[in-house]
């Protein structure tokens, strides 16, 4: 939830006023803001389990996910609870968390920093992660090049002014690859059974879109910026009969449309560094200690003597003569499969030295292969070939 204390002094409603136009959302016992409470209700029986904050940070994590974005900002993380969640995003390297409340910033600060349970299991790559006071309505120059950007629960407590400028530094400057916008359904309010079902669901709420205004300016966004959108939510009901009041907490997935935009984003030299730095961490992860086409070299090596090694047993029965092995083989492992393709697998095989055919689909594996230090026991050469059979098997499942 964000408390926006730069629009307050503009409030038409002191906050006494507001609160008496919001819905009495503790009788109802639904999560629609960022309580946690998750209480039963009696009068409705509706309760959201997980809470709805929660199930918002998931959609969000799960679309960074999806779309693999390296760089997030979170435009009004206010306490700054998301960034618990977004730690656990493999693909993400740098996080900005973004609020107008200084104040609040500086109290939550060591809220960024890594935890126990990062130390212990490390992250595959690095994490930096940046804490900003500033305004949604401008770009930092050290933020103007991330690839996506979340604002959950945030354009509902803007006033309109605010919000369009908000929107065009968002899609007009930043223009990230990926931007996610959560905001209230107000045609679920109905189900909270209030006395006036057009009440906002809290005091600093400067309105509250049905699912037609909601999509009417998604659109306009992507019609002036060359986005693409596509609606999701959370909180839906699993009564069908309600499905067509929609989730409780509307979103929308916007994606750069690349085929449309012709000119670039503004470089980083139209930017000032307008926002003040709280505070900042990096996570532990593991480093590597060699280059990817060694570690490509490792891995293919290790393959190709433990697929020869079997084939010896399954042609000869021993050990011994030179073996002609399909390079394509050698993709069914897992390991391999992960990080490189079947080019990559080629030039690794150059680099090792080994023989292949003129069509590129053969490797020659000489008999000096099996050395002394090489790991070939009968029982790994059989757990191997095993792995590597199954994993072939798995394939064929999906053709």
């Amino acid at each position: 939830m964000i408390m926006d204390h730069n629009f307050i002094e503009s409030e038409k409603l002191d906050k006494s006023e507001a609160q008496s136009n919001c819905l009495d959302t503790k009788s109802t016992g639904i999560d629609v803001e960022d309580n946690g409470h998750g209480e039963d209700c009696k009068s409705t029986g509706i309760h959201f389990f997980p809470p709805l904050y929660a199930k918002r940070y998931r959609l969000a994590v799960e679309t960074l996910t999806k779309y693999d974005i390296k760089s997030v900002i979170d435009f009004g993380c206010a306490e700054c609870h998301f960034v618990k969640h977004l730690s656990s995003v493999p693909c993400l390297e740098a996080i900005a968390l973004v609020d107008i409340n200084k104040e609040l910033l500086v109290s939550k600060q060591k809220t960024i920093a890594p935890e126990l349970r990062h130390f212990i299991f490390k992250r595959k790559n690095p994490l930096h992660v940046s804490l900003l006071a500033g305004s949604a309505e401008e770009t930092d120059s050290r933020v103007s090049h991330f690839e996506g950007v979340t604002m959950i629960e945030l354009i509902e407590h803007l006033y309109p002014d605010v919000l369009q400028k908000v929107t065009h530094n968002v899609f007009g400057n930043i223009k990230p690859r990926l931007c996610l916008v959560t905001t209230p359904n107000s045609e679920f309010n109905v189900l909270f059974k209030n006395a006036d079902p057009n009440k906002f669901r809290h005091w600093d709420h400067k309105f509250e879109w049905n699912q037609t205004e909601f999509k009417s300016w998604c659109e306009e966004i992507c019609r002036r910026y060359n986005y693409i959108v596509e609606y999701t939510g959370v909180g839906l009901l699993p009564d069908k009969e309600t499905h067509h009041l929609g989730y409780c907490s509307q979103a929308a997935v916007f994606c750069l449309n690349h085929q449309r935009v012709f000119s670039q984003s503004l470089s980083n030299e139209h930017f000032s560094l307008c926002y003040e730095l709280i505070a900042e961490a990096d996570y532990p992860f593991e480093k590597e200690t060699c280059s990817l086409n060694e570690r490509i070299d490792l891995e293919v090596k290790y393959c190709v003597q433990y697929l020869a090694s079997s084939l010896r047993k399954e042609n000869s029965g021993n050990d011994e003569g030179p073996v002609a092995l399909q390079i394509s083989r050698i993709l069914n492992f897992p390991n391999i499969k992960s990080f490189c393709d079947e080019d990559a697998v080629r030039e690794s095989l150059h680099r090792c030295e080994y023989q292949i055919s003129d069509d590129q689909l053969i490797v020659y594996v000489p008999e000096e292969e099996n050395d002394e230090n090489d790991v070939n026991t009968e029982e790994d050469q059989c757990v191997a070939h095993q792995v590597c059979q199954d994993y072939e098997m798995h394939l064929e499942s999906w053709d």
